[in-house]
Order: C-alpha cells, then sequence, then structure tokens
C-alpha cells in the first residue's frame, strides 16, 4: 500500500489503511468496524477512547469529517452532527497498539533486546527488554512523563531497574515468566490481586500507568500512522476524560 498520498482519503480508505496496519484480531478476528458511512472524503478525523456527554458538540466545534472510537457501544448516534462518519476497532488495537510486544513504546521507553512472553491466540502479551541502568523512581519519572501520569506504584526489592516486562495483562503466571526472563519491574494497565502473590515471591517491583491513560497514549501511535500515509488528512484526539 502506498505512502504519503497528497489526497484526502474516502472513509473507506482510512479502514483499509488501519486493517492493513492493524491486522484482525488474533483472539477474537475482528477488524476495523463502519459505524456511520460517509460518502465525501474525510478531510477531518477526530480520535477518541469511547463516547462522553460532549462528544457531539466537540465534533461540531472541531468540525470534523469522520471519528475514530475504540469502544462504540454506547455511541448515541441520533445526537451526532450530520453527515459524519464513525469507524470503531477495539481489539486489534488494543494487540498491537497497546502495552504488549510494541516496537513504537519499547523506542519511547528506550528498550532493547527485546522479548516477547505471555501467549493467547498465538499474540505476545508482552514484552521484556533492557535498558539503562536507572533507579525505579527515576524509571516512575520516565513513564511519568511519556504518559503524563501513574496510577499505582508496588515497590519491589531491586535497587537498580536494567531490564523490564511491559504487559497488557498481569496474572501469577505472567509475572512468574516475566521475572524468569530477567524483569525486576512490571509496568500494565491496572494491577491485578491474582498477580499479588508472585510479585511478593518474585520481589518484582509492579507499575501500573492506568488503562486509559495507556489507551490514550495509544490513540497517538494511530495518529502517527495515519499522518505518515496522508499528510494532508487534520487527525484531532479528545481529550482524556477519567
Amino acid at each position: 500500500m502506498g505512502r504519503n498520498s497528497l489526497h484526502l482519503p474516502a472513509l473507506g480508505e482510512v479502514v483499509e489503511y488501519i486493517d492493513h496496519s492493524l491486522g484482525a484480531s488474533a483472539e477474537t478476528g475482528e477488524r476495523t468496524r463502519v459505524v456511520l458511512a460517509r460518502a465525501e472524503p474525510v478531510g477531518s478525523l477526530g480520535l477518541a477512547l469511547e463516547p462522553w456527554a460532549e462528544l457531539a458538540e466537540w465534533g461540531h466545534t472541531e468540525r470534523l469529517d469522520a471519528l475514530f472510537l475504540h469502544r462504540h457501544w454506547r455511541l448515541d448516534t441520533e445526537s451526532l452532527p450530520s453527515g459524519l462518519g464513525v469507524i470503531a476497532n477495539h481489539a486489534p488495537f488494543d494487540e498491537r497498539l497497546g502495552l504488549g510486544f510494541n516496537r513504537p513504546l519499547a523506542e519511547a521507553l528506550g528498550l532493547g533486546s527485546l522479548v516477547p512472553f505471555g501467549e493467547r491466540a498465538g499474540q505476545s502479551l508482552g514484552m521484556v527488554g533492557s535498558l539503562s541502568p536507572l533507579s525505579s523512581g527515576e524509571l516512575v519519572q520516565r513513564l511519568e512523563q511519556l504518559f503524563g501520569a501513574v496510577e499505582d506504584v508496588v515497590p519491589g526489592s531491586a535497587g537498580q531497574v536494567d531490564r523490564i516486562a511491559v504487559a497488557r495483562a498481569m496474572n501469577d503466571g505472567l509475572v512468574r515468566e516475566a521475572a524468569g526472563l530477567g524483569a525486576t519491574v512490571y509496568v500494565t494497565g491496572q494491577l491485578r490481586v491474582p498477580a499479588q502473590r508472585a510479585l511478593a515471591d518474585t520481589g518484582m517491583f509492579a507499575i501500573a500507568l492506568g488503562h486509559a491513560r495507556s489507551e490514550h497514549w495509544s490513540l497517538k501511535l494511530l495518529v502517527q500512522l495515519l499522518r505518515e500515509r496522508w499528510p494532508l488528512l487534520r487527525t484531532v484526539i479528545a481529550p482524556a476524560h477519567d
């Protein structure tokens, strides 16, 4: 598929390109869904994790032609501006752009020597990577700079960090597998109770970014893909909502 197209895409082209970039979900087979069709070219695309009360007003104010939603299930289509196209992608977005085996995220964190770990339906749930040694506090600061904040921290036994795990799931087995690969820190979206024993047994330091916060960062990765393909396409990410 060509790159850097100097034209405004049809909504179907946007869907095709997202599917080309992310593929189908390994777990469900899901691809990008067209919720509301649009015949005219898309000059302005808004991206949001899910609907909220002021979505229609935001779409009108931003003069959007189309909208990408990660979760569209509570969308009130009747309230939207006339002519607004809507597309949605849930599982492939999580699997390819989320806190899993994600090379752009690894690059942003300064991780190298990546090793996938965990598997569900043939898809890696996480990655373990090496970074220049730093303290756990310095790692938290790096994550705060990248994501805006962190949600929870569980102290561990490591005095210095040089290998971390990043995953979109957390359970006893995943924590132990990451520890076996040399990780002393486990970064994920939300802390999970079933992993508490493994954290204690391994001395693993755990950092939860917040589920929506990590997804909001992933929207930026999708924007990068779309801008590379269509430099003239205006993209707007919706404000984060707690």
